[in-house]
């Protein structure tokens, strides 16, 4: 009976997105190329706070959040934001600029291969997005729409805190 209880809240802290987050780190080796052509690794988003964010075109939250994510960028990139949205799902991939250009979309969006997801924990329940302090640690993992407001507070707690 104790494992089946300890099974449930180690399920539940996974699906709340708490306990993967702590400690980890973004694998700075891993390059990706955006839907724009550029290759990038996560090393040269060093020193920035991040938001990475998994994505599907089939997922209606979060075709909502990559136009809140398009505000945020606006307002707080000066400030030391990055945003990255990967998309997850297979065959979409000629949706992108479409999706790009009908939504405003000036921070990087990519393909995510089996190296990104590995390195993420194969995200699988979407929206997930990954909030990054400027030394690289992810500091929480949203699972589900976060919302706007919430982002930006947390976004500006980094930037204040250590910008």
């Amino acid at each position: 009976m104790a494992k089946k209880a300890l099974l449930v809240i180690i399920s539940l802290f996974f699906l709340l997105g708490i306990s993967w987050a702590k400690d980890q780190k973004v694998p700075y080796h891993i390059k990706f190329y955006t839907a724009r052509g550029k290759e990038l690794s996560f090393k040269d988003l060093k020193g920035k706070v991040l938001l990475i964010n998994f994505f599907a075109t089939y997922c209606p939250p979060c075709q909502v959040e990559l136009i809140e994510f398009t505000e945020l960028y606006r307002k707080l990139h000066s400030k030391g934001l990055e945003i990255v949205s990967f998309m997850v799902d297979r065959g979409g991939e000629f949706l992108l600029p479409r999706i790009i250009r009908s939504r405003g979309i000036e921070y990087y969006v990519a393909v995510a291969d089996d190296t990104i997801l590995s390195a993420f924990g194969w995200p699988d329940l979407l929206p997930t997005t990954f909030v990054v302090d400027r030394e690289g640690r992810i500091v929480r993992k949203i699972v589900g729409f976060a919302g706007k407001k919430t982002l930006e507070q947390e976004v500006m707690a980094l930037l204040e805190h250590q910008g």
